[in-house]
């Protein structure tokens, strides 16, 4: 494991702070610190502060209903919360719902693929979003980032809080090392919950403390990376949403049925016939993990696998 450089917890002088917001249990205990904890504001967002959340259009309803409470928790804090929706021109044509792109291209997330998803509908409409809203706010230039340069030359970095706890040191990445030049010279990331040794159950009760109710962990309800409890939670309790995920990834397998017959050469020179046409679990059918999840936690009662599902969190592991 690369060794964690310190100044990646350590924000610097910046006019502008911004909380990426996925409201999950990791990013609703940051916006909670800002609003009670004034130590916590005059370190990590001492000037300006805003609070972004990009739609993916796949979120459980009980996230978008926290999303709502959150933004009544803000308007009462004056606190500008902004919440991206594909209808707001941030997205990309293609990307506007993780469902709606699936369907249309009749492809589907999988752990045997590269994870893009997160790229194009969280991180490039906030980043989209924000050039817009600092030439609105500070008449900075809008258009291929130069705005985001621009600010960054005039009033420092952007400080940009990320709800990563400790345990996941591993998710953390060094912005030095980030391929897009205008990253780097405009983005400071921040981790405040590793900087506050802060796992995720200390999120938890601190989100409790304030007396808050605490969101269930927050990913798309078609994630590949979820685990067979999770699979099992959308069998009892969504399971409209749970029977189109299968029918995306019967879509995609039958576009792609002659990749199941694919002749690979193997490392002695011998060659094999293998199936290549991946679904969301690689060559086994969601059908297929969909019976297995019920078999393994038939004796579960509801309770169970709630509670799991709320404690457990869900995380890919993805660096940011």
């Amino acid at each position: 494991m690369t060794p964690i450089n310190d100044d990646l917890f350590s924000p610097k002088d910046s006019r502008l702070t911004v909380l990426s917001m996925g409201l999950g249990q990791d990013s609703t205990a940051l916006l909670e610190l800002y609003l009670a904890d004034s130590a916590f504001r005059t370190k990590y967002a001492p000037n300006d502060f805003l609070v972004i959340n990009s739609d993916t259009g796949d979120e459980f309803p009980e996230t978008y209903e926290h999303r709502e409470r959150l933004k009544s928790r803000c308007r009462a804090a004056n606190v500008e919360f902004c919440v991206i929706t594909p209808d707001l021109g941030f997205h990309s044509p293609k990307w506007k719902t993780l469902r709606d792109y699936y369907r249309e291209h009749r492809c589907i997330g999988s752990k045997a693929f590269p994870k893009s998803c997160t790229h194009r509908l969280k991180l490039d409409p906030i980043y989209a979003f924000l050039e817009q809203w600092l030439s609105d706010r500070y008449g900075v230039q809008c258009g291929r980032k130069r705005g985001l340069r621009e600010f960054a030359a005039t009033y420092g970095k952007i400080n940009m809080l990320l709800g990563i706890a400790k345990g996941e040191e591993k998710r953390v990445a060094d912005p030095s090392k980030n391929s897009k030049k205008w990253f780097r010279e405009s983005i400071q990331p921040i981790y405040p919950l590793i900087d506050l040794e802060m796992d995720r159950h200390a999120c938890q009760r601190y989100i409790a403390s304030q007396k808050q109710i605490v969101p269930p962990p927050s990913n798309c309800m078609c994630c590949p990376f979820l685990s067979l409890e999770e699979l099992e939670f959308q069998r009892r309790f969504y399971p409209v949403q749970l029977a189109d995920w299968v029918d995306l990834e019967a879509a995609k397998l039958d576009k792609h049925r002659e990749k199941e017959k694919t002749m690979v050469t193997l490392p002695s020179g011998k060659t094999k016939i293998v199936n290549k046409n991946y679904g969301v679990f690689g060559t086994k059918p969601l059908t297929i993990m969909i019976q297995e999840a019920a078999n393994k936690f038939s004796e579960w009662p509801d309770e169970r696998i709630q509670e799991h599902r709320f404690s457990h969190g869900h995380c890919v592991a993805t660096a940011y």
